[in-house]
């Protein structure tokens, strides 16, 4: 008689695929235009966004309301649960920090990473949004754009 194994269909890394999917859902652009995006967003959140998924990219780069997107073409983003990020480009590699705090509409990111200036600085989360993309988008004030996507994650 032929034996037969089940295949488990849950295993663990489809549980915590789950889980982010449905965590970043609930962080997901209103489109009101009002800036209660992430009013239920928390650090966690976005840390288990921003390390789950690899090769980020700047999707959005705009600083005083003038364009840098194309300064960053080619660069990709990995952070680490460690809070360290690498930052990678053909022939060239950084290494630099990025930190959480707050919660709600207030949480802020700070990133650090040498010779990167116009992404150096202190950024509050806009929102964390799931489109067959993973897509975290950050501002400063309303001059100042920050947005990340990945393709990549698992």
């Amino acid at each position: 008689m032929k034996s037969h194994t089940m295949k488990t269909l849950f295993t663990p890394k489809t549980l915590l695929s789950a889980l982010l999917v449905f965590s970043l859902l609930s962080c997901s652009n209103d489109d009101d235009n009002n800036d209660d995006d992430c009013n239920n967003c928390t650090t966690e959140q976005l840390e288990i966004a921003l390390t789950t998924c690899s090769d980020w990219y700047i999707e959005d780069l705009e600083l005083n309301n003038i364009d840098l997107k194309s300064n960053y073409i080619g660069y990709t983003f990995n952070f680490f649960t460690d809070n360290t990020v690498t930052v990678s480009r053909p022939q060239n590699t950084s290494n630099g920090t990025w930190t959480t705090s707050g919660s709600g509409n207030d949480i802020s990111v700070t990133f650090n990473i040498p010779g990167f200036d116009d992404i150096n600085d202190t950024w509050i989360l806009d929102e964390i949004e799931n489109n067959n993309t993973i897509e975290v988008s950050f501002e400063i004030g309303t001059a100042n754009d920050l947005e990340f996507k990945s393709t990549n994650c698992n």
